[in-house]
């Protein structure tokens, strides 16, 4: 059994092989997962796909950040490992909790794909505006990322008191080149506003880097590995 490690704001990390870990959580014990796993799409050829990820992600000149794996799968080996691990958060979800699975564009239909493979029911995307992106010449600005919404069944779409109205995008500066640890880091504010969408008091699985350090303050139970992003 995978050893969970007590990290800091009431966190739990267990480091090691995701779907190995995932495999080891007892069925419906978690609110809602949020997940940022490898987009595998830092390259158009598979030579570009892989070399390594500061190559792929960071700029010239930069501070050179830990690398992670996982990161050089071509489409369908990303759907099929995509769906495999989904299947396994759909049984450690409880009835009506919500997923949200980071992706970018290249990748957005094959992660909607996957999610409605592995069971869960899609209901749509969040977009995560980066202001000051870079512009580029004749093209529209790529400017924004996407998390897929989607729920482990039916969910109560009522207006009782107490539902909650979220916005379907938010806008956050990406962490600071000089300050980031992690080269995939998504700024915590946003991941906490993600998981506004979560049950009071539940525990949230989050499917990320065991480096990452933006995940610490956000899911309580976090599955990470050199395969997970």
């Amino acid at each position: 059994m995978t050893a969970f490690e007590q990290v800091a704001h009431g966190c739990e990390i267990a480091r090691g092989d995701s779907l190995q870990v995932l495999r080891e959580l007892p069925g419906e014990s978690c609110g809602m997962l949020l997940a940022d796993p490898p987009y595998c799409s830092g390259g158009a050829t598979r030579s570009d796909r892989k070399a390594s990820t500061s190559t792929k992600y960071q700029q010239s000149g930069s501070a050179p950040l830990s690398e992670f794996a996982g990161d050089a799968r071509d489409e369908r080996s990303f759907r099929l490992w995509s769906t495999l691990w989904m299947c396994e958060a759909l049984r450690i979800l409880e009835p009506g909790s919500s997923a949200v699975v980071f992706s970018d564009w290249r990748q957005l239909a094959n992660t909607q794909d996957a999610v409605q493979a592995a069971g869960f029911v899609f209901r749509g995307i969040v977009v995560w505006v980066k202001p000051a992106a870079r512009p580029q010449p004749n093209s529209f600005r790529n400017d924004a990322e996407f998390a897929v919404w989607a729920t482990k069944g039916p969910i109560d779409r009522r207006p009782l008191p107490g539902a909650r109205y979220l916005p379907g995008n938010y806008t956050y500066p990406p962490p600071k080149a000089k300050t980031r640890l992690h080269i995939a880091e998504k700024p915590v504010t946003l991941l906490r506003d993600l998981m506004a969408i979560a049950p009071e008091g539940c525990t949230v699985l989050g499917h990320l880097d065991a480096d990452e350090p933006a995940a610490s303050p956000a899911p309580r139970r976090a599955a990470g590995s050199s395969a997970s992003r």
